[in-house]
Order: structure tokens, then sequence, then C-alpha cells
């Protein structure tokens, strides 16, 4: 790092070992107004005139401690001269310096000689001579040197102290990389900003600025008549952020430069213009702002685009296209809270060609719910709310997308009873529109009854039994003869069942295996699913590992599992040392009726199910997890899920891959994807990132990048493809660019 006097030359490093006690600088109030001290001595003539080890003295503020040597102490002329090993303390506050005199008739005092003070903050500030007087609250440091507390250093040939927050740096530098290497010897800063005069306010928490120059490795780059930062431990200041840079085939090139602006420590708003060669400018922004009950947080974006048809090609003219994301989150009482997620974008591609979001549903949430409000209790909850939805993949019909507006539950259970059983109670009640299509209104109840038991011998059953009436007033529904229903429907559910789980537990000196046998048996009647009731909000059965045991698999209430099923499987997991575990899952399922509403085998005649299972391993830095679904006749993977990692310097890599064969709900489809990187040296790494869809044969994304990254700088490059179409947006290559300057951000 250069010099900041008239002939540049290397600094010499700054001394990162503290002689004694902490190591710090100059007088209690040079940058912390709690460090401020008045001495003011206590005359007492029974003092000696010298060898005094430690000196109280009273300060208009905390108690100051003064020890050192040698300590002169001239009465008459209410002169104190320290010298050798000098050390004043107050509060969290040390001084170090070879000698100190305080003249108490001028108010002034003289430090000079390996002078440090540490503050309360953790900034070390050094020098060699100082005067100040007014209290401490003005004078002059020569040579001045400072460590802040995250290591920055700022340095200048003089520095002048104005008051409690003021402190006008002449010849000053800054940088938050290092000046020394590992032997020692100063080398010059990846980065540094320099100027005639900069201004440290304490107050504003930010350093100012004027004619300054940003020099990497000491050479000058870029001017600026004016530039400021805030200090280290600063709270949010206003100025700009990172820019960031891009280039694709569908925008062309783009240059981001978000803008942030505080309005007080409870609200903030940044506002990012982007500028692109092809696709129009847009204003995006993004306004938070927090209360004594919540959090309000408000996200958009606007562009004019030009025009294009609806097969997304372009036409003369131009459009408005945007979006907006409100979000609230607010608490009323200790058991109530309410909130909002408004999503709109104005058309199906918005978001994704203008890199906001891959996202294709957009859901709209208003919800009130509350929290053990009967009588304080611990295991009550109600809510209710509304909800829309907005399709973005170019094939969704909005005529026909529905919004649910109430939905409300409700649920509470009982204290322990009898043999330690509860009663639960819960309601639904739901109300959906939509402009084409059939409509529902349902209301909804079930009692429950559970009651749990312990053998002597560790056998663990668990019964439960439970009624379920639902009242449906439906319109517009096609039945299989093609006729239409609208009127009143209903339903009642009865339903028993039976876990039954056996753990057998070894317990080793550093290790422990479980084995544990699970068997559910549930048995309701069928007919459960009459067609006079819409399905709409169990679209998408699964029947998986996580689900095997459960009574009824359907995500909602509009479809349940019927008849008598019994689900089996033995469940374990072994723990070796604290980086050696394993656990595992396998299962099957019987049923007496054929309810292919629920396909549990690709065979939707068969009573019984697939196998289904997971296997999870944890060996020192590698994962891997795999769930599967194997065919009842000839064991074929039907579902094939898992994930693989590895963590170890200097690889990280993950990979994941999903198979499904004939699905009767999801088809078939084949994916692997995957991610990782390598360090190639302390400062630069190497990264990846790709995705392919198999069964198509046909690459979706393909990512890689270089980073660069040391204490004070992050540069980030980054090229790709995505190789998917959707109307407007092409297969593109990307180019992108980020620096990122500690402390600049």
């Amino acid at each position: 790092m250069s010099g900041v006097g008239k002939k540049k030359k290397a600094l010499s490093p700054v001394t990162c070992h503290l002689t004694r006690a902490l190591c710090c600088f100059l007088f209690l109030a040079l940058f912390s107004s709690s460090a401020q001290a008045s001495f003011k001595l206590q005359k007492d003539p029974n003092l000696p005139k010298s060898n005094l080890k430690q000196q109280p003295i009273v300060s208009q503020k905390s108690p100051v401690l003064l020890k050192a040597d040698t300590v002169e102490y001239d009465q008459d002329n209410g002169v104190v001269t320290a010298s050798g090993h000098v050390e004043i303390s107050q509060d969290q506050t040390i001084i170090l310096a070879d000698t100190v005199v305080y003249d108490q008739s001028k108010n002034t005092v003289h430090a000079k000689g390996n002078i440090s003070m540490l503050t309360p903050t953790g900034d070390v500030y050094f020098s060699d001579k100082a005067e100040f007087s007014d209290d401490l609250k003005s004078g002059v440091i020569h040579q001045f040197k400072a460590r802040l507390a995250d290591n920055s250093v700022v340095v200048a040939n003089a520095a002048h102290k104005v008051d409690d927050n003021i402190t006008h740096l002449f010849k000053a530098a800054y940088t938050p990389c290092k000046c020394t290497d590992d032997k020692g010897n100063a080398v010059s800063p990846f980065w540094s900003l320099k100027a005639k005069e900069a201004t440290l306010d304490k107050g504003a928490q930010e350093m100012r600025y004027d004619d300054a120059t940003m020099d990497i490795y000491d050479v000058p780059m870029f001017y600026t008549p004016y530039f400021s930062h805030s200090t280290p431990g600063a709270d949010n200041q206003s100025g700009l952020l990172t820019p960031s840079f891009l280039r694709s085939r569908n925008l062309g090139e783009v240059y981001k430069q978000p803008v942030y602006y505080t309005f007080a420590p409870d609200r903030d708003i940044t506002l990012e213009p982007i500028v692109t060669t092809k696709e129009g400018n847009v204003m995006a922004g993004n306004y938070r702002q927090k209360f004594d009950n919540g959090l309000l947080n408000l996200e958009g974006s606007i562009a004019s685009a030009p025009n294009t048809d609806p097969a997304g090609n372009p036409v003369a003219g131009h459009q408005t296209r945007g979006n907006y994301d409100a979000k609230g989150d607010f608490t009323l009482t200790d058991n109530y809270d309410w909130g909002f997620d408004v999503k709109r974008a104005s058309d199906d591609t918005y978001l994704r060609l203008y890199n906001f979001s891959n996202d294709s549903l957009l859901t709209s949430r208003v919800y009130a719910e509350g929290f053990n409000f009967i009588n304080n209790g611990d295991r009550n909850y109600a809510s209710i709310e509304g909800l829309s939805f907005q399709g973005l993949t170019g094939q969704d019909d909005a005529k026909v997308i529905p919004v649910v507006a109430p939905l409300a539950n409700v649920s509470w259970q009982s204290d322990p009873g009898v043999y330690n059983s509860r009663v639960t109670l819960e309601g639904n009640t739901m109300s959906l529109y939509r402009i084409t299509g059939d409509e529902s209104r349902r209301l909804s109840g079930t009692a429950k009854w559970n009651m749990p038991y312990i053998s002597d011998d560790g056998q663990a059953i668990e019964f439960e039994a439970q009624m379920r009436t639902d009242v449906y007033d439906v319109s517009n529904v096609t039945l299989a003869n093609g006729q239409v229903f609208n009127g009143v429907t209903g339903r009642e559910i009865p339903q028993g069942s039976v876990t039954w789980h056996f753990p057998f537990i070894d317990q080793m000196q550093t290790s422990s295996v479980t084995i544990e046998p699970v068997v559910n048996v549930t048995a309701s009647p069928g007919g459960g699913n009459p067609e006079k009731i819409p399905n709409e909000d169990s679209q998408l059965p699964e029947f998986t590992d996580a689900n095997l045991f459960s009574s009824d698999r359907y995500a909602g209430l509009d479809r349940v599992e019927n008849g008598p099923r019994m689900s089996y499987g033995v469940r374990g997991q072994a723990q070796v040392e604290s980086q050696e575990f394993v656990d595992w899952l396998v299962g099957q399922e019987y049923r007496l009726n054929n309810d292919p509403n629920f396909p549990i085998a690709n065979d939707l005649n068969s009573h019984w199910s697939d196998y289904v299972g997971k296997v999870g391993l944890i060996y020192q830095s590698y994962n891997f997890g795999y769930r599967f679904r194997l065919d009842n006749s000839d064991f074929t993977p039907n579902r094939s899920e898992w994930d693989a990692g590895y963590n170890h310097n200097p690889f990280t890599i993950n990979m994941a891959y999903l198979s499904l064969h004939n699905d009767p709900v999801l088809a078939t489809r084949e994916v692997i994807n995957g991610n990782g990187s390598i360090s190639l040296t302390d400062e630069w790494s190497l990264t990846a990132s790709g995705s392919r869809d198999l069964h198509n044969d046909q690459t979706v994304t393909a990512y890689s990048g270089l980073v660069y990254k040391n204490e004070c700088v992050t540069l980030t490059t980054v090229v790709g493809k995505d190789y998917i179409s959707l109307l407007d947006i092409k297969p593109s290559l990307s180019f992108w660019f980020r620096i990122s300057l500690k402390n600049l951000e």
C-alpha cells in the first residue's frame, strides 16, 4: 500500500502484536464517546512528586486509572508527567504510550512514543506523537495509523480531531486488504482508496473522501471528486450497491445498478435500474419496513419492452410488462397473527425472461391464524385464508384457474384422559370458484379418539378411531354419463386403525443399532369418493416411504382412501462415532379392494402395493440418499430418486437423480442434475452446474464459473446456456460478471 506523504513509498506494516495488555491508541475519546474523559486531579499535599506507580484520576464520567514506571505530579502548576510503560484505562478503553504530560491549567494532553489505544468497538489506533485540548475533544495526531475492528487499515500524515464525532485526515489512505505477507513484510494491497483529505464521521458512521482515487496494487485506476462508505459495524447506510453485468441472447447486454436508501432504522428501499439492449429498460425495487408487531416487504418491477406476438416474435411498438410481490406478517396478540403474500406478473414469460425467477405458478394468499386461544391451552389452532393462482406455463387457462375464499381450518385436542387417551376435533370449510368449470363449497368435521399403549417388553401400540362427515354444495360437475350435477351431496366416513411398533436397540460404547418392525392396519368402508364430489385438493397422490404407515395419504380432503388395508415394514438406523450414520426403511401395503384413485402400484388392479423404502448414509465427507419404489412382481424400479454429495477440500460435489417409469399420475420422466466446485488455490475456485432430461435426451441447463475471493474482494464470472424455449424466450448463452468489494457494498 502506498504512503500518503509527498513521496510514494511502501507503508510500513501495521504491527499486529500488542506488546502489553491489548496495545492500543490514543486517548479516551478519539472515536468513541464512551471513552471521553476530563481529567480532574485530586490535590493532596501528602502525595509525593515522583515515583508513583499508580495514580487514580477523577473524570467527569467514569474513573480513569493511570499506571507508569514513573509519575511526577507538580501540584503547584497542576502538571502530571508519566513516563515508562504508561497505561491509561477507562471502562473498556486502554491507552499505552512512552510519555504522557497532562497540564490541568491549560487542559492539554501531550503524548509521544509508541502511542496505541484499544477502543470498546475493537478498533486499534497508533501514533508517535499527539496533542489534545478541551478535555480531549480536539487535537492533532501525527502519522496517524489505525486498524479497525474488521482488520481494515487507515493511515494519514496527520489527523485533526475536531470534536467527539469528526476527525479530518490529511493525505489519507484506506484498505480492508492485507498490507503484509505471511512473514510480516509490507506488500501492496489488492485495492485501496486514497484522498488528499478524508473525514471519519463517527456520528454518521461513515468515511468521506475528497479527490479520491481507487488504486489496484498501487496503480490508480478510478478517480472521483467525492466518495463515501460506511465504517465497520455501522448501521444501514444509503448509497450505491454492487453492480452486475450480464450478456445473453434474449436480453443482449445488461447492466444492473442497485441503489440503497435508508429512511430510518426500521425502513429502507432498494431501487435497481436494469438496462438491456434488446428488451428495453426495467426499474425494479424493494421496500422494507419493520413495525412493533410485524414486517412489510414490497417488491416489484416495471419494464418498457418491445411488442411481441403470441408466439414471441417481435412486432412494432412497445408494451408495459412487470410484476409485484407484496408480503406482510403481523402479530395481533400473543395468540393471533395475520398476513398476506400477493404475487402477480403481467404475462407468462416476464419473470423468467428478466431473470427474476423460474416460477411456473404464482400463489397469492391472505390469512389470519390463532394459536392456543382456548383457555390459553397449548393444543388448539385455527386459520382462515384466501388463495388465488396465476399459471405461467403458457398452457394455463385463467378461466379455469380457481379462487379459494375462504379456506378455514380449526383443530382442538383434549388433555390426556383415561389411559393417556386424547380426543381431537377438526373442522374445515372451503369455497372454490372459477369462471369456467365446476365449483364447490365444502363443510367438513372430524372427531378422533387416540390411545397409546406400551407393553412391559417395549411394544408400542397406538389405537385410533374417527368419524368424518363432509357436506358439499357443488355446481357444474360433469358425471360419467355426461350429465351435469348441481346440488348438495355428502358422505360419512368412519375409520379405525391400529399401529404396532417393536423397536430393538443395541447400545454400545461409541455406536448404536436400532431395528423396528412396524405394522399399520386401517379399516374404513368403500365408496367414499362419489363422482358428485369434484377433486380439487387431492390431484397428485404419491405412495412413498414418507406416508407408508399413514391411515390416509391424500394431501387434501376431497378424496379419501377406502376399504380395509394393511401396511407393514421395517426401519432402522446405525450410528458409528459422530460422522458415520446409516438409516433405512422398506415396506409394502395390502388392501382388500381396488381403488384406482390412490395408486399404490403401476398395476392399478393389484391388491399389493409396490415396495417402497429409503436408504440414507453419511460417512465422513460423503453423504448418500436413495428412495425407491420397486414393482411388486419383478422388483423393477418404478421410481428411483437418489442424491449424493462429497465435501472435502478442495472438492464439493452434489448430484441428484429422479426416474419415474409409467407412473399412473406423473407419467415417465428421467432427470439428473448436479453442481460442484474445486478450490484451485486459496483464492481461486471453479464451479459448474447443470441439468439434463434423460428421457427426452435433452440438456436443460449448463453453467460454469470462475470465482476469485480474498479478504477484501470477490470476483465472479459465470458463463452458461439455457436450452429450453418458451414463447419469446429462446435458448440462450449467457455471460455474467460481478465484483464485490468489502465495505463498499
